[in-house]
């Protein structure tokens, strides 16, 4: 009897996030292979993970060049808020149709890694999955862009909060006005995406059941802040009622 292969998961972008994917990945007996922009950072990744490689996502020629049977897809990739907004554009607008083609045509399961940022301003309301997105922002409109193609695709949107964990951890300074911070702790963002990977076409929030009171009555944002002028609670119940509960709580 023919041993079977284990599933191979391909992983675009292995930041804080995406390395935490491929971890739980591998306990869960797939094959990874994550996918990184330079050779640096694919050299350090292969002490870890040998099937990483160093290769742009951003280009056709990359999915026209992917061979074999492939059990899923999770596109991590986003620079920080300290980038230009034309390698955001062209990552969410760009890299993510790309990926979505490929993943339809080929039928993998595929789950677009967003943010609970893409909201609008609700003046500290809570917010679930259909409340509206902030048609005001750049980044938010490029990643609802990547929602909508993820999902045309069949895949799934997780929209996951300010992450924190082992080398992240949460600021607790007062600065700014009164507000509400969403987080969620990186390994249970990661199973998250177990979650996801298995649903079609579905939008899920990634965040804990209670949001962090931030800011100050009265506070301002300093001059400089690339911080998110706006204030929401997120709910997670969508997330909940498919299986998955948050395992970590912030102080």
């Amino acid at each position: 009897m023919v041993k079977a292969s284990p599933p191979r998961l391909l992983i675009l972008g292995a930041g804080f996030l995406g390395r935490e994917v491929a971890r739980q990945a591998e306990v869960g007996r797939w094959s990874v292979f994550p996918v990184v922009r330079s050779e640096e950072s694919a050299q350090e990744l292969r002490n870890f993970f040998p099937g990483t490689q160093a290769a742009d996502g951003l280009v056709a020629r990359f999915w026209d060049g992917l061979i074999g049977e492939w059990g899923g897809l999770v596109w991590s990739m986003s620079p920080s808020r300290k980038v230009g907004e034309g390698i955001f554009e062209v990552m969410h607008r760009q890299g993510v149709l790309l990926a979505a083609e490929w993943a339809k045509k080929n039928t993998v399961p595929f789950v677009y890694l967003s943010s609970t940022s893409v909201y609008a301003e609700s003046e500290g309301r809570w917010v679930n999955e259909v409340a509206p997105t902030a048609q005001d922002d750049p980044r938010a409109r490029a990643m609802v862009t990547a929602e909508k193609a993820t999902l045309r695709a069949g895949g799934s949107v997780l929209r996951c909060a300010g992450l924190y964990g082992p080398g992240r951890e949460l600021r607790t300074n007062t600065t700014g006005p009164k507000r509400w911070l969403n987080v969620i702790h990186v390994e249970d963002a990661a199973r998250a995406v177990g979650v996801a990977l298995r649903r079609s076409r579905e939008i899920f929030n990634a965040c804990e059941d209670d949001p962090l009171a931030r800011g100050t009555p009265g506070g301002v944002w300093g001059e400089k802040s690339v911080r998110s002028r706006r204030s929401k609670r997120v709910q997670n119940q969508k997330l909940r009622d498919a299986g998955w509960m948050p395992l970590h709580r912030a102080n």
